[in-house]
């Protein structure tokens, strides 16, 4: 059995300090080779380690200064990502100067975290699983945000706007101010009575909305009302550990839900993503969005370089119908966006201002053309998320995310097809998966994809029954084999028996077996139309050299029947 070193806290009484000095001198350095840890947050505690009382960060040396404000019993605690937390034993401070070396040790590999699951959010536990050993590396980095911000450790230069934006995300007015050499981010907030017109100058301080800051996300609060769940990353989070945050109950009030996103391989925290859920209805015609960058400088202390708040501007408007004149409704009108970029005092700009969401890295955008829009799955009734979006034969890619939204960036002019690939899409033969687009140099446009209901697929796609009442009902899904890999040209059939047939009050057939078929695609996909509603079927799907799979089936309300098979090794 390999056996770990534990770091043992130390403290060293300095003799011929002046008196009265009540400081204490903390050396940081890796417990296995002595070397010294710089950027470490290290803090003050109350003698039970439950009360912060001041704190900073190590420097070159691994070394911090910590002033307690009395004579009495106190402990040290040290944080950083990719280390466990060091805590020392009780310390007497009265006369003379305490030196505490800390020793510590690099984080054990975490619990693997897993794909997203709609049904796995708990309340936060400790170490030793995913969540926890997510949120106990995501807390370091958060804590460390918000001692820097609170304390004015870093002077900061920033840029900070305020933008009016079209349906298409166009900016149609904006509103830009840069300050120098101030000690912390300003939060720009956004009014209810900016984003919609029913309410203009009434609204209250309540109705504010703001992107959140690391104190909240840490505060017993916050952490009591939202339950977590451990994801992987995805899209432009891939190789990303997300830790996936909703509230906890459903209320009334607007309420925060994200992802935060720590780099396992860097240890280091990236960003927030997050929503405004359970905002006033009109508010709820679009999605509000919104962004928090966060860096750790090289002397340790952590800041947010970029941030941003996006939400729907909503208009009443009247009814088209004349023969409706008092009716209305909201209207999506465009967004507000509010946000900024910081920087330390008296470094250069990486990149110019020009949306918070840009990659502050990225070469000038002068000359790229950029496609946003959405795709939307109006089966489900929910944003699809996941989905390749893509031109060049595949040279420029993106993701749409949780919201169904993406961003693609694309170096000079298009002139190309626009692909949209994604199991769904391609299961029900989407025509808009394969756009043309044209655009010239630096321009913005939009192209969205929205999959039509279950009774506009079934005519579309099936046409009507026998009797002309109605679309027929169809069935759609993959085929795959035990290990998750698509079968081409299975065979898919499925059987079932109808009482009768009435067309027009009049008795057509009785007692008929019905029997639909088809073959799956190269991709494992199958599609056979002709289900009667509510039929009671036996499903069956042949393959050479396996036995058949056979199932019972029901065909549900919506006359379609989504089912994929998977034989399975005996």
């Amino acid at each position: 059995m390999k056996l770990r070193l534990i770091p043992i806290a130390v403290a060293i009484v300095i003799a011929g300090v002046p008196a009265g000095a009540q400081d204490v001198r903390v050396e940081v350095f890796e417990a296995a080779n002595g070397k010294p840890i710089i950027g470490a947050n290290v803090s003050l505690y109350d003698s039970a380690g439950t009360i912060p009382l001041g704190g900073s960060f190590s420097d070159q040396g691994g070394r911090v200064e910590l002033r307690a404000p009395g004579r009495g019993s106190y402990r040290v605690k040290a944080d950083k990502v990719g280390f466990d937390t060091w805590t020392s034993v009780q310390l007497m401070l009265g006369e003379r100067v305490v030196l505490v070396r800390a020793g510590m040790a690099p984080m054990r590999a975490p619990a693997p975290v897993v794909v997203r699951s709609e049904t796995a959010c708990l309340q936060l536990t400790g170490p030793g699983t995913a969540v926890g050993d997510l949120w106990g590396e995501i807390k370091k980095a958060l804590s460390g945000n918000a001692q820097t911000e609170a304390q004015g450790l870093v002077p900061l230069d920033v840029d900070l706007y305020e933008r009016v934006l079209d349906r298409n995300l166009g900016i149609v007015s904006e509103h830009a101010e840069q300050r120098t050499r101030i000690s912390r981010r300003p939060v720009l907030g956004i009014s209810w009575d900016q984003i919609d017109t029913t309410r203009r100058g009434d609204a209250t301080s309540s109705d504010v909305y703001r992107a959140p800051d690391a104190a909240t996300i840490v505060s017993d609060q916050f952490v009591r009302s939202h339950c977590y769940a451990a994801i992987r990353g995805y899209g432009p989070e891939a190789g990303l550990s997300g830790l996936e945050f909703k509230p906890a109950r459903i209320a009334g009030l607007p309420e925060l839900t994200g992802v935060l996103w720590l780099d396992p391989k860097e240890n280091a925290l990236r960003a927030l993503n997050f929503d405004y859920v359970n905002l006033p209805i009109p508010l709820r015609i679009a999605r509000t969005t919104g962004r928090v960058e966060f860096q750790q400088l090289p002397s340790g202390q952590w800041i947010v370089p970029r941030w941003y708040l996006r939400m729907p501007r909503v208009a009443r408007v009247l009814a088209s119908d004349v023969r409706s004149p008092s009716v209305s409704r909201d209207s999506l009108v465009g967004y507000q966006e509010v946000g900024g970029a910081a920087r330390p005092a008296g470094t250069k700009p990486t990149s110019q201002l020009a949306n918070a969401t840009e990659d502050a890295d990225s070469p000038s955008t002068a000359n790229q053309s950029v496609i946003v829009g959405v795709v939307y799955d109006s089966t489900s009734g929910k944003p699809l998320g996941g989905v390749e979006v893509s031109t060049g034969g595949g040279k420029f890619k993106a993701v749409t995310n949780s919201g169904g939204r993406y961003e693609l960036t694309v170096d000079g002019p298009i002139n190309d097809r626009l692909v949209f690939d994604h199991p769904r899409l391609r299961l029900f033969q989407i025509a808009d998966q394969v756009q043309t687009v044209s655009l010239p140099a630096g321009a913005r446009s939009q192209a969205s994809v929205i999959v039509p209901s279950y009774a506009t697929l079934r005519k579309r796609l099936c046409g009507r029954n026998e009797t002309g009442t109605e679309a027929q009902g169809m069935m759609v899904g993959y085929v795959r084999d035990p290990y998750g890999k698509p079968l081409a040209r299975a065979h898919v059939w499925a059987a079932w028996q109808i009482s009768w047939v009435e067309q027009n009050g009049r008795l057509v057939s009785t007692n008929q077996q019905r029997t639909v078929e088809t073959d799956t695609n190269t991709d494992g996909s199958y599609m056979m139309c002709g289900l009667s509603r509510g039929a009671q079927m036996t499903a069956k799907v042949g393959v050479g050299g396996r036995p058949t799979l056979e199932e019972r089936l029901v065909v549900p309300p919506s006359m379609v029947l989504e089912h994929d098979f998977q034989f399975v090794n005996r």
